[in-house]
């Protein structure tokens, strides 16, 4: 039975709750959107295709982020390290070590669906954006890759990411190491957000129809949004001492991205439903 530590109402100062309720509302909402999505396929019948089946895999990922943020709260995180026994701490960073690889799975699932949707709608027009789709396919999965590889093996030896108590032990620092990804985030989401534009503006529509159909595909500004707000806190989660409370905000901002990310990714094929209802 898990402690009573990250959630009780007695005890040390804790600011977990920001993180649970986030982790656990972000994934709620983005099932709801990729439900939505997934009903309108069935009733246009125009079949799953590969976007579809990687932003499940990214919502998949996402319930497995909830949970391991969730877990990483229960048992303590949220609160000040000194207020923990040194098993708890222990348990805490395991949770926490595994929520750090799934949120980089979430984030390479969900621009290869942004990708792979993009090649369904628009692939038909021009060679060269079909190669372009490719390209940013590789490019999303490489530096996806290396990035879950790098957490993996963060620190020599692997265990002394959650166990500081081991001779010897070497880990990338914090700050440099949590600023490059998110660049190489921020810089990707930037050149998926301008991919289709070019494509939009050669549509046989109105001016006032292309700017409402960049307008969806723009919505994915949010994630860019989180992703550079998220690189603001990370300085001052990086040089706070306390592994346990320090990371909280740069953390719930993840989860925000991450989920965000999935909505936004919905959105186009909603935009039919949404013009209906509104």
């Amino acid at each position: 039975m898990a402690p009573n530590v990250g959630l009780g109402t007695q005890g040390p100062v804790q600011r977990g709750w920001g993180l649970w309720l986030t982790s656990v509302l972000g994934v709620i909402i983005a099932a709801l959107f990729v439900g939505a999505r997934l009903v309108q396929r069935f009733v246009k019948r125009s079949g799953l295709g590969m976007d579809d089946y990687m932003i499940i895999v990214a919502l998949i990922s996402s319930g497995l982020l909830s949970l391991t943020e969730c877990q990483a709260v229960v048992y303590g995180y949220g609160r000040h390290w000194t207020s923990l026994d040194p098993h708890t701490r222990v348990i805490a960073r395991k949770w926490f070590y595994g929520a750090n690889i799934v949120y980089k799975v979430v984030l390479m699932f969900n621009k290869i669906a942004v990708v792979c949707l993009y090649y369904r709608i628009f692939a038909v027009s021009t060679r060269h954006f079909r190669i372009a789709c490719h390209v940013m396919n590789a490019w999303v999965v490489a530096s996806g890759m290396a990035f879950i590889i790098a957490t993996v093996f963060q620190c020599t030896p692997v265990a002394a990411f959650w166990d500081r108590s081991i001779p010897g032990f070497k880990c990338f620092k914090n700050e440099p190491w949590w600023i490059s990804y998110a660049t190489v985030q921020i810089t990707t989401d930037f050149m998926l957000l301008a991919m289709p534009i070019p494509q939009i503006l050669r549509l046989s529509m109105t001016k006032a129809e292309k700017l409402g159909i960049c307008l969806v595909f723009g919505t994915g500004a949010f994630v860019t949004f989180a992703s550079i707000y998220r690189a603001t806190t990370i300085a001052a989660s990086a040089s706070d001492p306390d592994p346990t409370w320090g990371p909280i905000p740069a953390t719930i901002w993840s989860v925000i991205e991450a989920n965000a990310g999935i909505v936004c990714a919905c959105l186009p094929m909603l935009r039919g439903p949404f013009v209906r209802l509104f």
